[in-house]
């Protein structure tokens, strides 16, 4: 093995061992604030089409959870009209574009 090649096994390694037991969504956690409006991705179903649509609401936690023995984080969500919040992969989040 040349250095350049022993160099990149290294990296690839080093890599690995951080991403190791990382929850994933984890980098996410730092742009939200509970209570803030966010939105996300939803679909529309009619006879014709199916349209994307975003869905807003109001962020009450982010925790941890697990999705085939995955820890991810997920987004606890009331969204506007709604009496049930909605749980989501914070990974779908955005902060809201709506104006004042």
């Amino acid at each position: 093995m040349d250095p350049i090649q022993a160099r990149i096994l290294k990296l690839s390694k080093e890599m690995l061992e951080k991403l190791k037991n990382k929850v994933l969504g984890d980098s996410q956690t730092l742009k939200f604030e509970v209570g803030e409006i966010v939105r996300w991705p939803g679909w529309e179903h009619t006879n014709e089409n199916v349209t994307r649509n975003y869905k807003y609401g109001v962020l009450l936690s982010i925790y941890t959870g697990k999705l085939d023995k995955r820890e991810i984080k997920i987004a606890e969500i009331l969204p506007f009209g709604g009496q049930k919040p909605v749980k989501i992969s914070l990974l779908l989040v955005k902060k809201s574009d709506l104006e004042d």
